[in-house]
């Protein structure tokens, strides 16, 4: 009996030293992947500058190109882990090559890695994206890949709002089109559900409006910002295509306009959000991560601000009951009660392919090989 215990608490032993093994292997991974990644990123742009100059359009599809094998890089991150994905709800694959702004769910920093790696096989969707992110997010390694790329970084606060939306106009007019953007992901609640749900209730209960607990009230400045710029057409004048701005004058559209509000709500399992410590590190069991789809034209979204208001406090509202379904059954309800839209019931596994995943990263490490050999020829001509 004495061996069996000892023997029981050497296996014990083993299996802990693995598991710690394993997560301080992912985190030198993760590290390791960042610096031959970001560098050899810049160092592409640099050397494509004179396709930037002499075809423009040419380079921002080779510039979004690498943003998504990057992108691909934090979304496989979880997935190598064991954290799965899964997918369900509307049909949206008729919008991947429409213009489109994406409303979300926030709980966690895993939102983001979430979202890059369901992004990935839909269409031209992941190169062509432009995200409203939070500005702590710009100092960081792929914040300054997320700046040039065309991102906007958002400061929070209310003594920042009118600036902040007066900057994504500026952003929308200068940058969304002249970089081939098309979805833009926007994060309506204004940060994470556990840090803002007692406020958000307090502020319902005000104002006798729903209480949440799944969600936030989302918030509307950013997206009408949005749609008063890069919106639909409310007007025709002399025959060109015309959209009313905030602040009342026309704004003349290329004929590129947001069609579409594709709404993703992202539940985690029991309610349990993961974070980017977890994906990189792997420290907790598997459990997976569903992502419910539907969409809206936005040609049904009211422009005015009490209209656009009260539609998005409904869109939230459906998200808390999802959501709600979800904790309680383990997924999300089934069918639709719109018409002519098709819907999948049954969840269906987002994948990736190991081949795909490999040649990536055999592209950045050659990259950076190629750029170190380069540099220590110049050097030796040098001395």
């Amino acid at each position: 009996m004495a061996h069996v215990g000892v023997a029981t608490q050497l296996l014990w032993l083993m299996s802990q030293t693995w598991y710690l093994m394993r997560i301080a292997l992912r985190m030198t991974f993760v590290l390791v992947n960042n610096l031959y990644v970001v560098p050899a990123h810049f160092v592409w742009l640099l050397c494509l500058q004179p396709v930037r100059m002499a075809r423009p359009e040419l380079f921002w599809e080779l510039e979004g190109t690498m943003i998504k094998w990057m992108s691909a890089q934090i979304g496989w991150w979880g997935y190598s882990a064991g954290y799965k994905m899964y997918e369900c709800g509307e049909d949206i694959s008729h919008t991947y090559s429409d213009e489109a702004i994406v409303i979300v769910n926030h709980q966690s920093t895993a939102d983001v890695a979430t979202l890059m790696g369901a992004l990935q096989h839909k269409g031209p969707v992941a190169r062509r994206m432009m995200w409203i992110m939070d500005y702590i997010l710009l100092y960081t390694n792929f914040g300054l890949c997320a700046w040039v790329h065309g991102d906007f970084f958002l400061q929070q606060g209310q003594e920042y709002r009118e600036e902040m939306l007066k900057s994504l106009k500026d952003h929308l007019n200068t940058r969304y089109s002249s970089r081939n953007h098309q979805w833009i992901v926007l994060f309506p609640e204004g940060g994470f559900l556990r840090k803002r749900r007692e406020k958000s209730q307090k502020y319902a209960r005000k104002n006798n409006l729903p209480i949440l607990q799944h969600v936030l009230l989302p918030r509307t400045g950013a997206m009408k910002t949005i749609l008063d710029n890069v919106g639909p057409p409310l007007a025709h004048t002399n025959g060109s295509l015309q959209v009313l701005c905030n602040n009342g004058t026309a704004h003349h559209s290329n004929g590129r306009h947001v069609k579409w509000i594709v709404d993703i709500t992202i539940a985690y399992e029991h309610g349990r959000p993961l974070d980017i410590q977890t994906l990189t590190s792997g420290w907790r069991p598997p459990y997976p991560t569903t992502l419910h789809y539907r969409h809206f034209p936005t040609s049904e979204v009211p422009r005015d601000e009490t209209g656009l208001t009260k539609w998005l406090y409904q869109r939230f509202a459906e998200k808390e009951e999802l959501l709600s379904h979800f904790y309680s059954t383990g997924r999300f309800p089934e069918g639709t009660t719109r018409p002519g839209v098709t819907t999948t019931d049954e969840a269906v596994e987002i994948t990736f392919s190991p081949w795909w995943m490999l040649s990536i990263h055999l592209f950045y490490l050659c990259s950076t090989a190629l750029q170190w050999y380069t540099v220590s020829a110049i050097l030796q001509l040098i001395l």
